[in-house]
């Protein structure tokens, strides 16, 4: 009871107490053999000299045995391994080889051993690292030193034995009785740890003591542990569950996603195909250049919405990681001037100024992806004219450095309008997300843009953010690293020498568009003014006549604060002073007939800011240029476009070639086949696949286009009927491609699983029938 006491002050539990008493009472046993040590001392004294040994006969031969084995000399080896057993202390050796040879010396001892490896290294040069070349053994028997320490210890060893031997095993039955077992019984509960088998607790066999001890309490905790792991697995089972039933819903929801797509991409390529394929042979027709102009519009209006379909199915494709990014080369001030001119019209509808500026150091082409750089600005644009009313709204692009024939570009969409809550930044990018339903309007679209926009800038390795403030508008920019094309490869700069040393005068009442105008002229070698209103231009013109210093030309905008642009016109024209001096209109928001009128009132030339960055320049240049023949004529940038032919197509390289057209909607396929004959091909028309197998056996063709959705007999089954027929008359195979308003991806591989060689998804333009004729031309003219 007093130890008892004592060990409780101590902070010493009761197991721990019994097991310190009963290794205390174990090592005053082993005190009564102390005398003992010394034998042992001596023991180990001879042994270690015995290993010393062992390594002082290595080191001597291990040398000459490495070089002869890197020598190949394997008797000089058996000679080295023969010269240790002059060493009386060493029995046995033994080489074995990095390659596996094995070298041996004298008979390995009976009884106890002592063996030592030592590696077999050969240094080669100073400037090469050691190779291991192999390693020696080298076994000494020790029985001698037992025989010899026998007579004078073995009474004293085998006392020692027995009381070590006795006191070992009333160890072991003493931690066996306290501690393992009940250990064990832990370990068994543990390995048989289920759903089930957390039910029953855990009891260890054995009574129970009067003072908690450690395994008690192990005991209680393992058992509450076994309560939470029973709670937790329950709860996960139920989530799992529930898990995988949405999951199952997610991908069922997937694959309904994935076939709307295709169905509604199917449905409108069909009728689409019909729109850009007559716009297309419409510029075949005779067209003043009113009606080209609108037929251009057309067919941009009816690419962007193919682009737009494509953009559907893109969504799927960038969600499975499959998306890839063209990387061509382009004039990215191209690709802005198509952007500005599509959405110029929605613009004036809402009296918005649409402006563009470009940083003059933009190199002439790049290397990207043009249509995904236009779908991200096309986006962009179209959300500030949606959510703008009034100001205007700009596309800038900033060089923001070069190197290594790279080019780092800010470009940049900016407006006046609503701006956004700070609180609703973080939403702009969520799909399905539409800030417009905040306002007392609703607004189009399904709010997939800007989360596009911003997936596609991540594949292009770019960045994209925002700053917006409520009512006073938004700016999204995006910067991307663009590969810079030689300049070898790029397009011709325009004329400007007519332009150069000339003296122009600016008037323009708002800021931002005077401010792109200069920043514009002050590219080339001119002097320029800068006014804001009617009045202050009048003082200028008398101010610069007076001095002898007249303008040579007048930018001026269609609408002045303080004075009738037209009336401003006739005023200055009344004046023959200033009768030698061109006046351009710059106009930002030019309706119909605008042109004329201001042609009336006196004008020389006509021409919309939004076409400012790609018409100004050359339009003053022809400005100057009749100027100095003493010419006087009405420019717009019509004037500009130089008249193409576009009946004059050139030919194939094979000459005239026999297709098969099959395809089931009427439309498409009359038109299809006035694109074909209009590229010099012979076509026979089927409207499914049944009529177009009795076609192919009577006639030659060249190639067949084939449509894969028809009735009866469908693309697909008609492709496989066609190369089963080839083979059983040992035909050769006639190129096949499909020609189908379905593009999703599955389509393309079946289409090559039933032996089609080309995919072509709808709408086409006579280019891409050209394309693909080429391409399949070689072969024809083989034949």
């Amino acid at each position: 009871m007093p130890s008892k006491r004592l060990f409780k002050r101590l902070g010493i539990r009761p197991l721990a107490a019994r097991l310190f008493a009963y290794v205390l009472l174990f090592s005053l046993v082993l005190s009564l053999v102390a005398t003992g040590v010394q034998l042992i001392g001596e023991f180990e004294r001879r042994k270690s000299d015995l290993l010393n040994e062992q390594t002082r006969t290595a080191e001597l031969v291990s040398g000459s045995i490495s070089n002869n084995i890197w020598l190949m000399n394997f008797s000089e080896v058996a000679n080295s391994l023969d010269d240790m057993k002059a060493v009386p202390a060493i029995q046995y050796g033994r080489v074995v080889t990095s390659t596996g040879e094995t070298f041996s010396t004298g008979t390995y001892p009976e009884g106890r051993v002592i063996s030592q490896i030592f590696p077999l290294v050969f240094d080669r040069s100073s400037t090469r690292s050691p190779e291991n070349v192999g390693t020696l053994t080298i076994t000494s028997s020790i029985d001698h030193i037992y025989a010899e320490l026998r007579n004078q210890a073995l009474l004293n060893l085998l006392f020692q034995s027995i009381v070590v031997m006795l006191g070992t095993l009333g160890l072991l039955l003493i931690v066996r009785l306290t501690l393992s077992r009940h250990l064990e019984t832990m370990a068994d509960y543990a390995t048989r740890l289920n759903l089930d088998a957390l039910v029953d607790p855990l009891q260890l066999k054995r009574k129970a003591p009067k003072t908690p001890d450690e395994l008690t309490e192990l005991e209680q905790a393992l058992n509450k542990m076994r309560l939470q792991i029973l709670e937790d697995t329950r709860s996960l089972r139920q989530t799992t569950l529930q898990s995988q039933g949405e999951r199952d819903q997610a991908v069922r929801a997937n694959h309904a996603k994935n076939r709307f797509l295709a169905n509604v991409s199917h449905e409108l390529r069909i009728p689409l195909q019909s729109v850009l394929g007559y716009a297309n042979l419409l510029t075949d027709t005779p067209l003043d250049q009113e009606q080209r102009e609108y037929v251009q519009t057309l067919l941009s209006a009816s690419e962007s919405l193919s682009a737009i379909i494509n953009d559907l199915l893109d969504i799927s494709s960038m969600e499975a990681g499959k998306l890839v990014l063209d990387d061509i080369p382009f004039d990215l001030r191209e690709t802005l001037n198509d952007l500005v001119h599509m959405l110029g019209a929605r613009a004036r509808e809402k009296g918005l100024a649409l402006e563009l500026r470009i940083d003059e150091n933009l190199p002439r082409a790049l290397k990207g992806d043009p249509v995904r750089i236009r779908q991200i600005l096309l986006n962009l644009t179209s959300n500030a004219i949606k959510f703008t009313d009034s100001g205007h709204v700009l596309i800038s692009i900033e060089v923001l450095g070069r190197r290594d024939d790279k080019a780092r570009l800010r470009i940049a969409v900016e407006d006046t309008g609503v701006g956004i809550n700070p609180e609703d930044v973080p939403l702009v990018y969520e799909p399905y997300v539409q800030l417009g339903q905040q306002f007392q309007r609703q607004l189009p679209g399904a709010g997939l843009g800007l989360t596009i926009c911003r997936q596609l800038v991540g594949l292009m390795d770019g960045s994209m953010d925002l700053e917006s403030l409520p009512g006073e508008g938004s700016t999204f920019w995006m910067e991307l690293t663009l590969p810079v094309v030689p300049q070898s490869a790029t397009r011709v700069r325009p004329d400007t020498r007519m332009v150069k040393d000339r003296r122009i005068l600016v008037v323009d009442s708002y800021e931002l568009s005077r401010k792109i105008t200069l920043e514009m002229l002050s590219r080339h070698e001119v002097h320029i003014e800068a006014v804001k209103s009617a009045g202050e231009a009048l003082t200028s013109l008398r101010t610069a006549f007076d001095g002898q210093q007249p303008f040579d030309a007048i930018i001026l905008d269609g609408f002045v604060p303080d004075m009738d642009s037209d009336l401003l016109c006739r005023q200055i024209r009344s004046n023959p002073l200033w009768s030698d001096m061109r006046l351009l209109i710059l106009s930002s928001n030019p309706q119909r007939g605008d042109a004329e009128h201001f042609r009336q009132a006196g004008a020389d030339a006509f021409l919309s800011k939004s076409l400012r960055e790609s018409c100004l320049t050359p339009i003053l240049n022809q400005l100057f240029s009749d100027a100095v023949k003493e010419e006087r004529r009405f420019l717009t940038r019509f004037s500009l476009q130089a008249v193409t032919d576009t009946a004059r197509r050139r030919k194939l390289p094979c000459g005239r070639m026999k297709v098969l057209l099959v395809e089931d909607n009427p439309v498409n396929r009359t038109l299809t086949q006035r694109l074909l004959e209009k590229l010099g091909c012979d076509v026979m028309t089927a409207n499914d696949g049944e009529a177009a197998a009795s076609l192919w056996q009577w006639h030659p063709f060249d190639l067949v286009f084939m449509d894969c959705v028809m009735p009866r007999v469908d693309g697909f089954e008609a492709t496989r009927r066609l190369r089963e027929w080839e083979k059983a008359h040992n035909r050769a195979p006639i190129p096949v491609v499909a020609l189908t308003a379905s593009a999703m991806e599955e389509d393309e591989e079946r289409s090559r699983q039933c032996g089609m060689d080309s995919f072509v998804a709808k709408p086409v333009n006579i280019e891409m029938l050209r394309a693909v004729l080429e391409q399949y031309c070689q072969a024809s003219a083989a034949s």
